[in-house]
């Protein structure tokens, strides 16, 4: 399945959401930058586009959320 990745991490003094080159978020906090790159998963997801969430440290390390997938259509009988 496709799928778009957030990378959220720390650049240029602020925490930065990104998706591809584009910079979509800049927050003073990690725990800020994360929960933007939630909500923004979260809409895409509810547009049928799923969402992975990658956070990178300044070591180079990276923590990478389950992904956020769109749900499935209840079934209306």
């Amino acid at each position: 399945m496709l799928y778009q990745e957030l990378v959220v991490r720390f650049q240029d003094r602020i925490w930065q959401v990104s998706l591809g080159d584009h910079l979509l978020s800049g927050q003073p906090t990690q725990i800020a930058a994360i929960a933007v790159a939630h909500t923004i998963a979260r809409a895409a997801a509810a547009k049928g586009v799923p969402t992975k969430i990658r956070v990178v440290d300044g070591d180079g390390s990276s923590l990478e959320f389950p992904t956020i997938s769109p749900r499935p259509a209840a079934d209306v009988a």
